[in-house]
Parts: structure tokens; C-alpha cells; sequence
């Protein structure tokens, strides 16, 4: 993959819209309160699997977990972007993890039947992550 420089461009501009796609997802949690719906959402998850905590976050911790996931997703992009094996492999799992991200946002909107924290903007890490996902796999079929 290293040589096909058109690939590695999609790939790399694929991975800077979801990076940058989590940190509005990022945002949006914080500003609408995902730290207090914890409590209810593990609190739905520990009456269908009892051995699951309950348990919420407080906004300080909640906000310093989110500032560390985007500066670690945004911070391998650029070597996402060089074709770099390590990083086009955490790539590969960024995409997996915004993909389960989603759903689970999405699904909980479902549940509850109403908007959730987070889910204006998980369609949008959903169809990035496999879009990525696609395109990195792509990549592997010439390898």
C-alpha cells in the first residue's frame, strides 16, 4: 500500500474526516451531558447482565477521557497519511471502534426513543468508519 500514492491519499483524507469527525462527536457529548446519562444507559445494561457496573462519570474526567481519545486519533494522522504500517493498523481500529461507537449511540436513541447524547453525530462516525474500514481493506487485497 505504501507505493500507491492515490490510495494512501483517500485513506489519509478518510482518516482526517473521522478523526476530526470524533472530536465534534467528542463535543457533542460533553455539551449535552453523556457523563450524567451514564447512570441510566449502565443502568439498562446492569439489569440485563448483572455482573455490568452502573456507574457515571463526572464531567472533569469525562472531558480530559475525551480530549486524550482525540489527541490520540488525531495525533497518528499524520502517519496514517505517510502509509505507515503501525499507524494504517490503529487506523483499522479507530474505524472498528467509531463504527461500535455509532451503533451503540444510535441504538440507545432506539431504546430510549429519544435523543441521546452523542447521536446527532454517530451516523456520521458509522458511515466514516466503514467507509475507511472499506478502503483500507481495499488496500490489503493487492498486498
Amino acid at each position: 500500500m505504501a507505493g500507491d500514492t492515490e490510495k494512501l491519499r483517500r485513506v489519509g483524507t478518510l482518516y482526517w474526516l473521522l478523526a476530526f469527525g470524533q472530536a465534534v462527536h467528542s463535543i457533542e457529548e460533553m455539551r449535552t451531558g453523556l457523563y450524567d446519562f451514564f447512570w441510566t444507559m449502565t443502568g439498562v445494561l446492569h439489569n440485563a447482565f448483572p455482573g455490568f457496573p452502573q456507574f457515571r462519570w463526572d464531567a472533569v474526567t469525562f472531558a480530559v477521557v475525551n480530549m486524550g481519545i482525540i489527541t490520540f486519533v488525531l495525533g497518528i494522522a499524520p502517519f496514517v497519511r505517510e502509509g505507515r504500517g503501525w499507524a494504517l493498523c490503529l487506523a483499522a481500529i479507530v474505524a472498528v471502534i467509531e463504527i461500535l461507537n455509532g451503533i451503540a449511540h444510535i441504538s440507545a436513541a432506539f431504546y430510549f426513543g429519544s435523543y441521546v447524547p452523542g447521536v446527532a453525530s454517530a451516523p456520521l462516525l458509522l458511515l466514516l468508519g466503514v467507509v475507511l474500514l472499506r478502503e483500507l481493506s481495499h488496500g490489503r487485497e493487492g498486498s
